[in-house]
């Protein structure tokens, strides 16, 4: 706000030396003899004062970070003497601390500024003017009236009910009042409701275009928001996309920059023994420099199927950062800590600057720069913060640095001038604009709703001078008229209709009635660039398959594109995590085995299970937990189940399993698979069997997908029974294993097949089979033709599909139902 003010005087014919323009806490660095306390400082002399005093009320929550916080807030607002017992005690303690070092809290320094100013001879200037507040604390009035002591005061208020106290203490003490009654400004207002927020968003970026069109230039617009989230995000990201500039007028904590996220992680996974799994996360980071690259993809899916892993030796293009594991075990001064994890700025990835950068290289490079200069001004106050307690561990001093980066801002310099002004409300009273979009006006939004502090209670807070919950609620209304009354030209308001969720939003009680609706399709800007394509980057995707099985078949009827990806271009998922990897995939796999295995050698019985099981666990480094066990002892119950079933009652039949077959279905194509289990009769009849590890409603579906020609697998593996292999096949039977074992299929009239599936002919059984020939050339000649649409037989699907990401279908979805509705 205070640059913001410098230009608006010096754009006003008004220019004024930058020093003269300052904010209070800077001014206070200046005249009170104690220093503000680092916020870092401030909670390590909470927390120790919480571990020694012990306060019964808040045993449950004082190791909490956020409790300690909202001490140290407290604490700077208010004296001991206005506080209960047992938070005074803390706060005498932690203020005892804090003198001791030349500190103090912000009350205090407040006080001790206004008797410097009374006690000294020093020439002020002969004009002050306070603007921007919309009311002072007791503290800070005391420090205006020894300023009215020795110059000429002004201090703005806005007329509302926060400020009418402070009134009547600055006409007691001999000020002036005067009133401004006329409106500066009377701007157009209009307004529009959309979809979701990102829709919102769009139409926003649509009429900045319409009015930068109009002559208007960027800088003459701003967009207030109540707070930072949840617009900023996707202001940010929507803008860059319509090709709008913008400056943002928040601090984003520091501990969230990537450059510092990564260090961080390093240091958290080289603290907790070289754990694998957080030095992968900071690996996969694009500021590490191996992140988002193709060598940084393969040592992620690699390294991932390792995990979980801890300890040296680390994985290949990684065992730099064993140099730092002596640091572990050592004990240095805090100065000389601080001292050499500054070096830790090496492990990142030299900045390539080239010419002709584009801004948001530009802006990342000075981001990164600023954020790497404060991390340096960390580790040096970390060092002062625990100066005295001699030698030290790595891990002491490390969390010492981590809460000054949850708590510090980054501050970012941004001197560029036509760009639209992306603010909140608090920042929004010392602007004038032509153009101001208010966005977000729904309840619990805009207005947001306050509960009374668990802390300290309403009664309490009124008398220490704080502000109520019913004070905070009254801003809220004065934090709307001030936001809808930056702009000379046009104030926009808007809203959206549904939250993330599809739920009905409720517009704003501070809206006169319900906003009109923009069209529900979203606004695609037209970007005009050249499209680099390296030589030798590789040929366009092959679309000649000339095998295919059931499985890759029914994929492209399920959606062309989810084949496209996964057989086309041949996109590997990330493996998963390890408490992910039993999955219903393995869970099937290892009861397919078992069932295998079992028909091999039957005397086994269900000890096979535990075998297999405990084989592919181990293979696939599945860690051993309450969740593993109780999937081990569901699969034994559905296992044991089968062993059990007597409704397969076939005599004299020889079985075969895992059966791979190949056959020519025509010239350009071949049919592959695996047959689970083939039962041979006499005369040599087969009857096919395939496993599946699903409950009978799924058996049921897979049948009735058969019948309608929306699954293969049951015609093409009858086809293969008799092509691959010279059978007669007589019965085709799905069996689900989950829960109860149920049978569904087809079959001739054969000898201890009558309860199992359906009583077919030989000729429903050759339909099957044709039919699913059929299908499977209809779906060859598209997959060759290149179709490769985003069009799932079944949405419902589609949240198991592994390339959900990269289609983007829900999107269409929404989008497709919001045209519906409003066209």
């Amino acid at each position: 706000m205070v640059e913001h003010l410098r230009h608006s005087l010096a754009r006003s014919g008004f220019p004024v030396r930058p020093r003269d323009i300052c904010t209070l806490s800077q001014w206070l660095e200046q005249w009170s003899p104690e220093t503000a306390a680092p916020p870092a400082l401030l909670d390590l002399l909470v927390e120790q004062a919480l571990e020694r005093l012990r306060p019964e009320r808040f045993t449950a929550v004082a190791g909490f970070p956020g409790f300690r916080r909202a001490l140290a807030e407290l604490f700077e607002q208010v004296t001991a003497p206005d506080l209960p017992a047992d938070l005074a005690a803390v706060e005498e303690d932690v203020e005892r601390n804090l003198k001791a070092r030349g500190l103090g809290f912000r009350h205090g320094r407040l006080v001790s500024a206004a008797e410097a100013l009374r006690a000294t001879a020093e020439i002020l200037p002969e004009n002050i003017i306070l603007d921007g507040f919309f009311t002072l604390s007791a503290t800070e009035t005391e420090l205006v009236l020894a300023l009215g002591e020795r110059a000429s005061v002004t201090i703005t208020l806005p007329d509302w009910p926060g400020s009418q106290a402070l009134c009547k203490i600055l006409l007691s003490a001999g000020f002036a009042h005067q009133r401004l009654p006329a409106v500066m400004r009377s701007a157009n207002r209009t307004g529009f409701s959309a979809a979701t927020i990102e829709r919102e968003v769009e139409e926003m970026a649509r009429r900045i275009l319409i009015h930068t069109a109009q002559g208007w230039a960027f800088r003459e617009t701003g967009i207030v928001l109540r707070s930072r989230d949840p617009y900023a995000g996707v202001i940010e990201t929507t803008l860059a996309r319509f090709g709008i500039p913008a400056r943002f007028y928040f601090h984003q904590p520091l501990a969230s920059h990537p450059a510092l996220t990564f260090l961080t992680k390093v240091m958290r996974g080289m603290l907790a023994g070289w754990d694998h799994a957080a030095l992968l996360a900071a690996v996969r980071m694009p500021v590490s420099g191996l992140g988002a690259t193709p060598i940084g993809d393969e040592l992620d899916f690699a390294w991932r199927d390792r995990l979980p892993a801890a300890g040296l030796p680390l994985p290949a293009g990684l065992e730099h950062l064993a140099a730092l594991d002596n640091w572990r075990l050592e004990r240095m001064l805090p100065q000389e800590w601080a001292t050499r994890l500054k070096t830790l700025r090496a492990l990142l990835p030299p900045p390539r600057v080239t010419d002709g950068a584009d801004r948001d290289r530009t802006s990342a490079l000075r981001s990164t720069s600023a954020a790497l200069a404060v991390f340096d001004e960390i580790l040096d106050g970390a060092a002062a913060a625990l100066e005295g307690s001699g030698r030290v561990a790595l891990a002491a001093f490390w969390k010492q640095v981590e809460t000054a980066l949850a708590l510090e801002q980054l501050r970012v310099p941004d001197a560029r001038r036509n760009v639209v002004h992306v603010m909140d409300a608090y920042e929004a009273r010392q602007w004038e604009l032509p153009i101001v979009f208010v966005c977000g006006l729904i309840e619990r939004h805009f207005p947001q709703y306050h509960r009374e502090d668990p802390i300290l209670g309403d009664a309490a807070r009124r008398r220490a001078g704080l502000a109520t919950a019913a004070d905070r609620q009254t801003e809220e209304r004065f934090l709307f008229e001030l936001a809808t009354t930056r702009a000379t030209e046009e104030t926009i308001l808007s809203y959206p209709r549904f939250d993330e969720q599809g739920e009905d939003t409720l517009p704003s009680f501070f809206l006169q009635g319900e906003l009109p609706a923009v069209a529900g399709r979203p606004i695609v800007p037209r970007v005009e660039r050249g499209v680099d394509t390296p030589r030798g980057s590789g040929d366009p995707p092959h679309f000649v398959h000339k095998t295919l099985s059931a499985t890759g078949i029914e994929s492209f009827l399920q959606c062309p594109f989810q084949f496209f990806a996964n057989k086309t271009l041949r996109l590997r998922p990330r493996p998963p995590v390890p408490r992910d990897r039993l999955d219903l995939l393995l869970q099937g796999s290892i009861l397919h085995r078992a069932l295998a295995e079992w028909t091999r050698a039957p005397l086994l019985g269900s000890a096979i299970l535990d075998e297999i099981f405990e084989e592919e666990c181990a293979r696939r480094r599945v860690p051993e937990g309450y969740r593993t066990e109780a999937v081990r002892l569901e699969l034994m119950r559905h296992f044991r189940g089968f062993l059990d079933d007597r409704q397969l009652a076939l005599t004299n039949w020889t079985t075969r399993v895992e059966e791979k077959f190949s056959y020519p279905l025509n010239p350009l194509l071949t049919i592959t698979g695996r047959i689970d289990r083939l039962d041979i009769g006499p005369a040599n009849k087969a009857l096919v069997i395939d496993y599946k590890y699903s409950a009978g409603n799924k058996i049921r579906e897979r049948v009735e997908d058969t019948g309608a020609g929306n699954a293969v697998q049951g015609g093409l593996y009858l086809a293969a029974a008799a092509r691959a292999f010279g059978f007669d096949p007589v019965a085709m039977l799905f069996c689900g294993l989950k829960k109860d074992v149920i049978w569904g299929g087809w079959h001739v009239s054969v000898a201890g097949l009558e309860s199992l599936g359906t009583s077919s002919t030989r000729e429903v059984l050759r339909g099957l089979m044709d039919d699913a020939e059929r299908v499977a050339v209809r779906a060859h000649e598209a997959i060759t033709s290149g179709d490769i649409a985003i069009r799932p037989a079944d949405p419902q699907k589609c949240k198991w599909c592994d390339f959900r990401d990269i289609c983007r279908v829900e999107s269409a979805v929404r989008v497709q139902k919001a045209h519906d509705t409003f066209g």
